[in-house]
């Protein structure tokens, strides 16, 4: 089961499934169906469209604020706030690629088999 959907991949499963429905003779759930796809496009329209914080936006892109301002100021990302009150809409972001520079993650194995000492015996 490997692959993974995205909202957008479910828009054209959903249509598709429509249609499907609708050639082979059953126009009610092929409606309820076309529906449903209506409704998911004007969710996520008002998802992307949803201004965010500096703080917010690092959150959910990866980013740090200070680099998400600098973006701004390049004029790389819209400011949807004000001067000194920068937003920006979740829709523009980008999110960090994984695995990129800077330090790898610790295998899991490794996180859980670490043993604490205590610190009476540290002491001398």
């Amino acid at each position: 089961m490997g692959t993974s959907f995205t909202p957008a991949d479910l828009l054209a499963a959903w249509q598709q499934r429509a249609d499907f429905l609708e050639q082979y003779g059953d126009p009610n759930s092929a409606r309820l169906w076309r529906l449903a796809t209506v409704e998911l496009e004007r969710a996520l329209a008002a998802f992307g469209a949803e201004t965010l914080t500096l703080d917010e936006a690092a959150k959910v892109s990866g980013y740090s604020p200070d680099y998400i301002r600098k973006q701004i100021a390049a004029g790389e990302l819209s400011n949807a706030g004000r001067k000194n009150a920068p937003r920006v809409r979740r829709g523009d972001l980008k999110a960090k690629p994984q695995g990129g520079r800077g330090r790898p993650a610790r295998p899991v194995e490794q996180q859980t088999t670490k043993q604490i000492t205590p610190i009476s015996k540290l002491r001398r």
